[in-house]
C-alpha cells in the first residue's frame, strides 16, 4: 500500500532548483523522443542521455529515462504536448508569454527513492529540511513545512529508513508543493463480511448504500447526496468525493460490516439528445471515487469486494423497489450487497416455480431465446426491454399475487390455468 505525505517548501531564490528542473524535463523529452521516434532500448537511451546531460547525475538520468519510457508506453503513438495542450494553445494565441509557457512546461520533478541505499539519494528529508542534489557534490537546502496531520507519519518514515519518492510541483515563484510517497504494509482487515455487508451504488449525483445482513436480507438504506460533485471545479469535486468516501467508511464501521461496490469499467456511453445527463456523467469522476474507496478500505482494515454491476439497477427497480418502498439507487445498492454475498437474483413470481416462469418468459419473447442456455442476467435484460409484456403481475399487490398462485401453480391438465398464466405474462387485459 502506498502512503502519501503532503508538504511545501518556501524560498525567495529557487534559481538552482529551477535549473535542475529545466535540465531534468529536457532530458525526459529527449528520452521520450528516443523511445518514440528511434525505438531505442532502455540502456541505449540512458547512454545517450548521460552523454547529452552532464549536469545530471546517474540517478537523475535513470529517473528521466523511466519517465520517458512510461510516457511512450502510456500514449503509444498518440501525439503529446509537454506542459499541456491548453497552455500551448494559450501561448500560440499570444495570451501568455514564452516565459510563462516554459514555466508551465518545466514546473515539476519526480525523484525516486533507493531501497538499497535507504531514503532518497537526490532529495533527502533531514528533520524539517529538504536537501536537494543540484550538481556533482552540490546541494541546496530548503525549509520544509509539513501539516500537523502528517507529522507523525513523517517521523515514522524517517525512523524506519524506508525508501521514499518525492515530487516537487511549482505553485508560484516562492513556493513548491512537496508530495512524498512510500510503501507500507497493508493492515489486516478487522472488519469482515461475516456480519453482513454494505452495498454501495455510485451515481453522478449521490452515493446510495444498503446495509445487508449475512443471510441477504435488507436492514436499512441511506443516500449521501452532494450536488457539488457535478458542477464544482476539479479540486472541489476531489474534496467532496473524499468526504463521501469518509461517510461510507464511517457507516461501515458503525455497522461493523465489510463493503461491496461495483467493479466499474469507466466507459462513458453518452445518450443522444440528453445534454443535461451527459454533462452529469462526464463531470462525475467515477474512477476517482472507486479508487479512493478501495484505498480507504485497505487503510482502515475493512474487508471489501468488487462485483460485476450488470443489471443491478434493473433488478433493484423491478424486484426490490416496490417491495421495500426505497429509491432505485438504494435498491441497486441492496442488489450489489447481495451479489457480494453470493446471492443470485433469479427472475420469479411469488410462490411460483422459477423454471416455469423462465419457460413462460422465454416463450413470451416470440422464441427469441428458446432452445438456448441462459444466465439469469439475460432474463433481466429481456425484462428491461419488454417489461409491459412479460411482468404485468409485478405491478399487482402481494395479496393479489397470493390469490393467483392457486391458478398459476396448478400442475393439472386444466386448460384455464395454463391459459391464464400465458395471458398474465403477455399482459392481456382480459
Amino acid at each position: 500500500m502506498i502512503q502519501v505525505i503532503h508538504g511545501e517548501i518556501w524560498s525567495e531564490d529557487f534559481t538552482q532548483l529551477d535549473d535542475l528542473i529545466r535540465d531534468f524535463q529536457s532530458c525526459v523529452r529527449f528520452c521520450y523522443n528516443r523511445f518514440h521516434k528511434e525505438q531505442l532500448k532502455f540502456n541505449d537511451v540512458r547512454k545517450a542521455a548521460k552523454a547529452k546531460y552532464p549536469s545530471l547525475n546517474t540517478r537523475q538520468i535513470s529517473d528521466a529515462v523511466v519517465q520517458g519510457q512510461a510516457l511512450k508506453t502510456r500514449h503509444k503513438d498518440k501525439k503529446i504536448i509537454f506542459g499541456g495542450r491548453k497552455a500551448w494553445e494559450e501561448y500560440k494565441a499570444g495570451n501568455i508569454t514564452k516565459e510563462q509557457w516554459v514555466k508551465q512546461r518545466d514546473k515539476q520533478i519526480y525523484l525516486r527513492g533507493d531501497k538499497t541505499q535507504k531514503g532518497n539519494l537526490n532529495a533527502r528529508l533531514i528533520g524539517d529540511t529538504l536537501r536537494m542534489t543540484v550538481g556533482t557534490r552540490q546541494w541546496v537546502s530548503y525549509k520544509l513545512f509539513i501539516p500537523r496531520k502528517f507529522q507523525d507519519d513523517l517521523k515514522e518514515l524517517l525512523v524506519s529508513e524506508k525508501a521514499y519518492n518525492i515530487r516537487l510541483v511549482r505553485k508560484d515563484d516562492q513556493r513548491f508543493k512537496v508530495v512524498i510517497d512510500f510503501q507500507v504494509e497493508a493492515p489486516q482487515p478487522y472488519i469482515s463480511m461475516s456480519n453482513g455487508v454494505i452495498g454501495v451504488d455510485t451515481n453522478p449525483d449521490r452515493i446510495a448504500v444498503a446495509s445487508v445482513s449475512k443471510d441477504g436480507n435488507l436492514i436499512e438504506t441511506k443516500s449521501f447526496i452532494n450536488n457539488r460533485i457535478l458542477y464544482g471545479s476539479r479540486h472541489k469535486r476531489d474534496y467532496d468525493l473524499g468526504c463521501l468516501v469518509k461517510e461510507v467508511i464511517q457507516y461501515a464501521q458503525e455497522q461493523n460490516k465489510g463493503i461491496v461496490f461495483e467493479d466499474l469499467k469507466f466507459k462513458k456511453d453518452f445518450k443522444p439528445y440528453e445534454r443535461k445527463w451527459n454533462r452529469k456523467k462526464s463531470n462525475f469522476v467515477w474512477k476517482r471515487f472507486v479508487e479512493l474507496l478501495e484505498r480507504k478500505c485497505v487503510e482502515h482494515g475493512i474487508e471489501y469486494k468488487k462485483v460485476n454491476p450488470a443489471f443491478t439497477s434493473i433488478i433493484g427497480k423491478y424486484k426490490y423497489r416496490p417491495r421495500y418502498k426505497i429509491s432505485i439507487h438504494e435498491s441497486a445498492a441492496f442488489v450489489i450487497g447481495r451479489r457480494g454475498l453470493g446471492w443470485n437474483e433469479k427472475l420469479s413470481f411469488y410462490g411460483c416455480p422459477k423454471s416455469k416462469v423462465k419457460s413462460k418468459v422465454i416463450r413470451t419473447l416470440a422464441g427469441k431465446y428458446e432452445g438456448e442456455r441462459h444466465h439469469s442476467w439475460r432474463l433481466w435484460k429481456a425484462l428491461d426491454g419488454y417489461v409491459k409484456a412479460t411482468l404485468t403481475a409485478f405491478q399487482l399487490s402481494l395479496h393479489d399475487l397470493k390469490e393467483l398462485c392457486a391458478n398459476i401453480c396448478d400442475e393439472s391438465e386444466i386448460l384455464s390455468g395454463e391459459a391464464f398464466l400465458q395471458e398474465l405474462l403477455v399482459g392481456s387485459k382480459t
